[in-house]
């Protein structure tokens, strides 16, 4: 039996463009590195002969000198053999990252057992041979692993077969969404399991889809899996199991035995609320709950709707401002409606000292009833009524009917 870890989809270098903050695109590019070292950690816990990447080790073929510096020191600590494929995002063609003359360099320097596999040809060890399918340019219009179907494997002899590729699998449909959005089934660097010879195969190593996920149907069905993204990297969607790497024991002629294990930090958390009795208390409660300790370690996309008080309304912002500086990053979809109560609409509109005000107020709120954009507009101009009033004492706990 061989032990090892099977990773893919680091995509060091991400610029993470969504996340306007400097300091948390800092954060979640530095988290990357981070959990390379982290796969360090499990490859003693597991006491693992090597580490595969299936592919798009960094973000594209021309991230920075500094990123390949620091991704090869953070190789260079494993502490055992890393065997890597390239993916669509740094592909193997000419002018990619890997002729740079700085990656040789750096490579002899810190991390002389990474081992980059540019041919698709076997590589024999003592206790497993290794068969990858790297991809040599961004968009390969064959399956990279056809040169499989041909194969003589008899000499391998009765070592573990393992495959390491980077794609779409075609009898896989999830995986068409789901990678890094480039490659479609049919198109581009579209992977046929089932044209391979099952019998062959001991394990076959993908990259592509970010989420830890063993296939269950075809020929190698419990022999194929793709580990995802070491690190979260995105909002996952549902079933999606991010952050993880695959720990593989393999056996000539058995079903592998694999194991997810656990190297991400980061929490990308996707909400739905919606403001009922409990109100913003209730709110601020369910994202403490969900976030517990880490909130630092958190991004968020919150998707609110209801219905809220004016003063309500004002809670509402204040903690949704207070949520927005302590995570790394914070969408907002708001479809809260105000609906002021009815003591707040008298605070507004029974103001004999304030004809005016009180005149404006009046009119804001038989607009309510407009529906559509007409309604929102009056809901809104009223909330910022009803803040203008609140921030000189005139509503709330101020005098209801002085002037503000």
């Amino acid at each position: 039996m061989t032990t090892f870890l099977h990773t893919a989809d680091w995509q060091l270098g991400k610029p993470f463009a969504r996340i306007a903050d400097d300091e948390g695109r800092g954060r979640v590019q530095r988290e990357r590195l981070d959990a390379v070292r982290r796969i360090g950690e499990a490859v003693r816990a597991r006491d693992a002969a090597f580490v595969l990447v299936a592919g798009d080790l960094f973000d594209s073929a021309t991230v920075k000198d500094a990123t390949i510096a620091h991704a090869l020191e953070a190789v260079g600590s494993l502490g055992v053999p890393v065997y890597a494929i390239p993916g669509n995002h740094d592909h193997g063609g000419p002018d990619g990252l890997w002729e740079r003359p700085f990656f040789r360099r750096e490579r002899e320097r810190v991390a002389p057992d990474f081992h980059l596999l540019l041919e698709r040809v076997p590589l024999e060890r003592d206790d497993v041979v290794i068969l990858p399918c790297p991809l040599l340019r961004r968009h390969e219009p064959d399956d990279p692993t056809a040169w499989l179907r041909t194969h003589d494997f008899t000499p391998h002899g009765d070592r573990p077969r393992v495959v390491l590729a980077h794609g779409s699998v075609r009898s896989f449909a999830p995986a068409a969404d789901g990678g890094d959005g480039d490659d479609l089934p049919g198109q581009a660097n579209a992977i046929d399991l089932d044209r391979l010879p099952a019998g062959e195969i001991d394990y076959v190593a993908l990259g592509d889809w970010h989420g830890f996920l063993p296939l269950e149907g075809g020929a190698l069905a419990g022999r194929a899996c793709y580990a995802g993204t070491h690190e979260t990297d995105r909002f996952p969607r549902e079933g999606q199991r991010p952050g993880h790497v695959a720990c593989v024991a393999a056996v000539r002629g058995a079903l592998p035995r694999i194991e997810a294990l656990a190297t991400g930090r980061l929490r990308w958390m996707r909400v739905a609320a919606r403001l009922g009795a409990e109100g913003v208390a209730g709110l601020d409660r369910r994202l403490r709950e969900l976030a517990g300790e880490r909130s630092g370690d958190c991004l968020v996309d919150l998707v609110l709707s209801g219905d809220t008080t004016l003063d309500d309304r004002s809670r509402l912002d204040t903690l949704l401002d207070d949520w927005r500086a302590r995570v790394i990053r914070f969408d907002l979809e708001d479809d809260v409606r105000v609906v002021p109560s009815d003591d707040e609409v008298r605070a507004l509109v029974d103001r004999p000292s304030d004809p005016i005000l009180a005149a404006v107020a009046a009119d804001l709120v038989g607009r309510l009833g407009a529906g559509g954009e007409a309604g929102d507009v009056a809901r809104e101009a009223l909330r910022i009524l009803h803040g203008i009033c609140r921030e000189v004492g005139a509503v709330g706990g101020g005098d209801a009917g002085g002037a503000p």
